[in-house]
């Protein structure tokens, strides 16, 4: 099969396009993916990288026009290389949703086209900008959203409550499959750690850093226990147009010593940066995208056996029990502290929870959703429901036992 990929993202920094890219070349598909890198070749993925800078920052006229430049040059190249043989399946991921039009050239040839919706972006809107055009935004992002699942054959959901906010919505039900953000195992595992040497107790986050990560509310937590712990570290990995903010926060707190910021490193040297880590941290604040959330980093940790501390909410409490992490309600430092406390003079606790926590991680581990990832895009290409395909797959198995036992009897 001949796939192609459009995202507007960092391909080596992006988790979750990179290990469908790799699911698909790993069984001999050609896999083609346009983004904003610059054109190379991984693990036998071409990247048809772009090399344009991906814009962060507060300004709504700069989002769109990076958008725009993205969605005129990634549809001429997609239109290009599809002339010269067709593809037969084109999967779109968001954000935004409208990225899904990259594709028009190559649906008109018939070529399959799925959307992959990696986050909801009226709610993501509604936080950044708040207010009444913040509101406005969220509407007609909505609506977007919808126009945008009606052009595609197929929607990826992230996680089981994604999918039943993109069915409130509007879109149907029959469309959407849920394939979640498990990290590759692969990449992340216990061997990948090694043996801890930070003689500090660290605590690491890392991500895209945006406000609703919460950043401000950890670095204000370590504060409240500079004098309680002394070796407590705060690692902060990432960029995003919250980081000079982060930065001046922890300034001014005479925190510089204690709270340090790195650059986002590839994922195939993320298990190395968390190697150092004590403690997993999710900070998020709470609102209606973050409830709708399942953070990759949450699940990350938890796949390499690291003990965690998370907010209370929606999404992250129905996969995770209280036996698992380490709850604190969000936006509130002063409960996040005690957390840390907690987990500080506890390290039996700390082991406890990461056993837990890795039992949840193997649950939705990345082999399972591997193999939901093909059957869906299998059964889009064949015309067949994934459900008929695995019973098929089920009744090879069992007639190929059969003719094995019988052979052996003869």
């Amino acid at each position: 099969m001949r796939a192609l990929i459009i995202a507007y993202t960092q391909y080596r920094h992006d988790g979750r396009v990179k290990r469908h890219a790799e699911a698909l070349a790993q069984r001999g598909d050609h896999v083609d993916v346009i983004c904003l890198d610059p054109a190379g070749s991984l693990n036998g993925v071409n990247i048809l990288g772009l090399g344009i800078p991906r814009y962060r920052g507060a300004s709504r006229r700069s989002y769109i026009s990076n958008y725009v430049r993205f969605f005129v040059r990634a549809t001429a190249l997609a239109a290009r290389m599809s002339v010269r043989c067709r593809y037969d399946l084109v999967i779109a991921c968001t954000m935004p949703d409208a990225v899904v039009l990259c594709t028009l050239p190559l649906r008109l040839t018939g070529t399959k086209v799925i959307l992959d919706v990696h986050d909801t972006m009226p709610e993501l809107y509604r936080d950044k900008f708040g207010g009444r055009r913040g509101a406005l935004g969220a509407r007609l992002l909505m609506l977007e959203e919808r126009l945008s699942a009606a052009f595609a054959d197929r929607i990826l959901a992230v996680h089981e409550p994604h999918r039943r906010r993109l069915v409130r919505s509007g879109i149907e039900p029959r469309k959407i499959h849920v394939v979640m953000n498990s990290p590759d195992s692969r990449i992340f595992n216990e061997r990948a750690l090694g043996s801890r040497r930070d003689p500090h107790f660290t605590i690491i986050c890392h991500g895209t850093l945006t406000r609703r990560l919460g950043l401000d509310v950890a670095i204000k937590a370590v504060a409240l226990l500079r004098d309680k712990i002394p070796p407590l570290r705060l690692k902060i990995v990432g960029d995003g147009d919250y980081r000079s903010e982060a930065i001046a926060i922890a300034t001014a707190l005479g925190l510089s010593d204690r709270v340090s910021f790195m650059d986002p490193v590839p994922i195939e040297q993320l298990p190395q940066v968390l190697a150092e880590a004590s403690v997993g941290l999710v900070p998020n604040r709470a609102s209606s995208a973050t409830h709708l959330m399942l953070p990759v980093k949450l699940l990350e940790y938890a796949t390499l056996g690291i003990p965690s501390i998370a907010p209370r909410l929606q999404t992250i409490e129905r996969y995770f029990d209280g036996d698992c992490l380490r709850y604190f309600e969000p936006d509130n430092e002063t409960s996040l502290a005690q957390a840390i406390s907690d987990l500080y003079h506890d390290p039996e606790l700390r082991r406890s929870m990461a056993v837990k926590c890795r039992s949840v991680a193997c649950r939705v581990s990345w082999e399972t959703q591997r193999v939901v990832l093909l059957n869906a895009v299998d059964s889009l290409i064949s015309g067949r429901s994934p459900e008929a395909r695995i019973r098929d797959e089920a009744e090879a198995l069992t007639r190929r036992g059969i003719e094995e036992s019988s052979h052996s009897l003869e």
